[in-house]
């Protein structure tokens, strides 16, 4: 069975992927920070049909992200589509006069970087299996543009 890991996984996007990847035979892992609301979600997809389970972890700490990913992959199979959408903080929506280096630094800690940690996390074993897909979604900007935001 294949398996989708969905990093930023919650009620919105991440439920609704979740759904239309466990209709097509996906085994889900659900990743996000608060454990509980993971497992009350994998608890509704379940009852659906869906083979889901709930990972915690912190984009902002690549230790947590890793071990999630690991776990899932133990648990599940290897993770063969990985899509990264956690929701940002509103602090990185500054007016690009008011964004600092260091909030600078953290938003490119979240979006970026925990990105690339995920990506190296599933990659060896996507490249083994021949294949895998590596989706990326990051909301409400790309629907309604916020000029003079950073």
């Amino acid at each position: 069975m294949p398996v989708i890991a969905i990093i930023g996984a919650g009620p919105g996007l991440g439920a609704a992927v979740a759904r239309k990847f466990g209709r097509e035979g996906f085994a889900v892992a659900l990743i996000a920070r608060n454990q509980a609301k993971l497992d009350a979600l994998a608890v509704e997809l379940e009852a659906e049909g869906v083979t889901a389970r709930g990972y915690a972890a912190d984009v902002r700490e690549p230790a947590t992200l890793e071990s999630a990913l690991a776990r899932a992959a133990d648990e599940l199979g290897p993770i063969s589509t990985l899509q990264y959408s956690p929701l940002p903080s509103r602090d990185y929506l500054k007016p690009v006069l008011d964004l600092t280096p260091e909030l600078a630094r953290e938003a490119l800690q979240f979006s970026a970087l925990g990105l690339i940690h995920a990506v190296r996390a599933v990659l060896p074993a996507m490249r083994e299996a021949g294949g895998g897909s590596i989706i990326l979604i990051n909301g409400g900007t790309s629907v309604k543009a916020r000029a003079g935001f950073a």
